[in-house]
């Protein structure tokens, strides 16, 4: 009997070719990187992983993780919310912990008029990546994934975090000590 992709299967075969288009690989180079991983694989099977006619294992999934430097999560649809779960789930678009204090800050900062607004737009998607498991719509699909806390890229989000912060601060620090915009040419 044939291998019957199911919903999720589907997802996850369109998600596995969109990493690797996206990193510019043919179906054969990542049958490479497969192998050099450690799970060999040639580029009909990632062919038939692809198209859905191939179910993938656990171990081809970490696999194929690793090679694209992501959470297994981050190849699997969202999982379906589950009402009898104990603990309360964010809303959709409801901030996280990291977002909350992120506005909380930027709201302490004043008017940020004549500041780059892309600043804080930066600032509060990187916030929405440090507080994870946030839906997003899949790139392929149109599904909510959730987009998990990597513990490998979580620092680095940290940093870029606090470096966009910083960047805020010192642009507010500066339209602060130079109302007229005139520079040294004021006193003139």
């Amino acid at each position: 009997m044939a291998f019957q992709a199911g919903p999720a299967a589907e997802h996850t075969a369109r998600t596995i070719a969109a990493e690797r288009e996206a990193r510019g690989w043919e179906q054969r180079e990542l049958a490479e990187r497969l192998t050099q991983a450690g799970r060999p694989m040639s580029q009909p099977v990632v062919s038939r992983i692809e198209s859905g006619a191939r179910r993938i294992d656990v171990d081809d999934l970490v696999a194929l993780a690793d090679v694209f430097s992501v959470s297994p999560a981050a190849l699997l649809p969202a999982p379906e919310p589950d009402e009898a779960a104990p603990r309360r789930r964010r809303r959709r678009n409801e901030p996280g912990p990291v977002e909350l204090a992120l506005a909380d800050d930027i709201e302490n900062l004043g008017d940020l008029m004549g500041m780059e607004p892309t600043h804080a737009a930066v600032a509060h998607r990187l916030a929405r990546q440090m507080d994870g498991h946030h839906p997003v719509p899949c790139d392929s699909c149109g599904a909510s994934v959730y987009v998990p806390n990597d513990a490998k890229i979580l620092p680095n989000l940290a940093r870029e975090l606090r470096a966009t912060v910083a960047a805020l601060v010192e642009g507010r620090a500066v339209d602060d000590d130079d109302d007229d915009d005139l520079g040294d040419l004021g006193g003139i």
